[in-house]
């Protein structure tokens, strides 16, 4: 490790799950941290909250810090890049948002040094363990432009922590790798060693773990372990299921919202609204994806209509029973309901049976095991929703996240050959 690099936290050290704490879920996770007669409830080794939900300061946040649970507070500071953000009120009147869109060509040192030092006195204020610093994505168009800017914020955030108006926090960087920077991992690696940073935590643009095909996965884990080999530790953003994929190939820590913000797609949140869609506002109705849910032994999050399927068909809904406290003593039938804390409390157990193998190569074959018998329920699941006449999911992202993990094997075979 480089003399830069400051120790990492607890977090980051072992096999760890962050619930991304927000609007839409903060209810759920109180409820699923509340003691009840036959359970001391889940207990979190750590949390991401989203700058806009502790602008509101929610009880919540008080009880997390009342638990001595760290806490890393996402500035989102990335959604500043396009105008969508003056439409959201929300994002608009935090303390450090920008008054016009930040661009390649007008992002200067003074709104360097505003953006840097307003993340921080936000986060200083809300009692965060570490800070996370604020940063801009690695755009492909005018690629060394965001280079050059993200070098800026680091820099700026790194001097004023523990500054004369910053009380001193382990740093740990944000990085939102576009395509060019996970193709050319060394321009992110090479400048975070330059800085005395605790980890980084990477968001890419356009990242989705079901959806992406072999090469994209590979571009990305090489990324995460280019960060990892030169003694970074890595959190992962956004990656659902796929963070145990990571956990067993040495990056411990990973977040996602509950059932729902498992992938990255900066530009849909800052897409322009349509008339259609503004119009559905004004009129109160949102719309909003379907209730997904996430089942454990085909460590998938399914559409609503598809856990509905498993669920009518007593033959094979006997192998999605939840023993935990999310689902002990209820039925199948109002699932779809507490479908939030049935995700933390499993996530949280699955993390857990990860960081009981000592060494990454027990993890590596653990998680690979869990794979395989994922794949095996998937082509059941598969053959029944086809008997029922739904258009059933392929979980070929399991074949794929399967073959990875291989690969890797092999390579790390290779490498200890020579």
């Amino acid at each position: 490790m480089t003399q830069t690099l400051e120790a990492p936290p607890d977090f980051l050290s072992e096999p760890t799950f962050l619930p991304r704490v927000s609007q839409h879920d903060g209810r759920a996770i109180e409820e699923a941290l509340a003691a009840t007669l036959f359970d001391s409830g889940v207990r979190l080794r750590g949390a991401i909250v989203e700058a806009t939900y502790a602008a509101s300061d929610p009880p919540l946040l008080k009880r997390l810090r009342e638990d001595g649970v760290p806490r890393l507070l996402e500035p989102q500071s990335q959604r500043f890049t396009t105008k969508r953000f003056l439409e959201v009120e929300q994002l608009k009147s935090l303390p450090y948002a920008p008054s016009a869109p930040i661009t390649a060509d007008n992002f200067d040192p003074e709104m360097a040094r505003s953006l840097a030092m307003g993340a921080l006195l936000f986060e200083q204020r809300q009692r965060c363990d570490h800070y996370l610093s604020a940063a801009l994505p690695y755009y492909d168009h005018d690629f060394l432009k965001w280079v050059s800017h993200n070098d800026r914020l680091l820099e700026e955030t790194s001097a004023a922590n523990g500054g004369a108006e910053i009380d001193r926090r382990p740093l740990i960087a944000s990085v939102l790798p576009g395509r060019q920077a996970l193709m050319k991992p060394e321009f992110v690696v090479n400048r975070l060693l330059d800085y005395p940073i605790a980890g980084a935590y990477v968001q890419p643009l356009l990242f989705d773990p079901v959806r992406a095909g072999p090469e994209k996965l590979r571009l990305y884990v090489e990324f995460l372990l280019a960060l990892a080999g030169e003694g970074i530790p890595v959190m992962a953003s956004r990656v659902g299921a796929f963070g145990f994929v990571l956990q067993a190939l040495g990056i411990n820590a990973f977040d996602s919202g509950l059932a729902q913000a498992e992938a990255s797609n900066l530009a849909q949140l800052n897409r322009p609204l349509t008339e259609r869609e503004r119009e559905r506002r004004r009129e109160g109705r949102g719309g909003g994806p379907d209730k997904r849910i996430y089942l454990e032994p085909v460590k998938t999050t399914m559409k609503g209509a598809h856990a509905d399927a498993i669920f009518e068909r007593p033959g094979l809904r006997y192998r999605f029973v939840c023993n935990y406290s999310c689902c002990q003593y209820r039925g199948y039938e109002d699932l779809p309901a507490r479908r939030r804390q049935h995700f933390l409390c499993t996530r949280e157990a699955e993390v857990s049976e990860v960081r009981m193998r000592a060494t990454t190569g027990l993890r590596l074959d653990f998680v690979r095991e869990q794979l395989r018998d994922a794949q095996e329920t998937g082509r059941v699941v598969r053959r029944a929703l086809f008997d029922l006449g739904a258009a059933a999911p392929t979980f070929e992202h399991l074949d794929r996240w399967i073959s990875l993990l291989a690969q890797e094997q092999v390579n790390r075979a290779s490498r200890t050959e020579f």
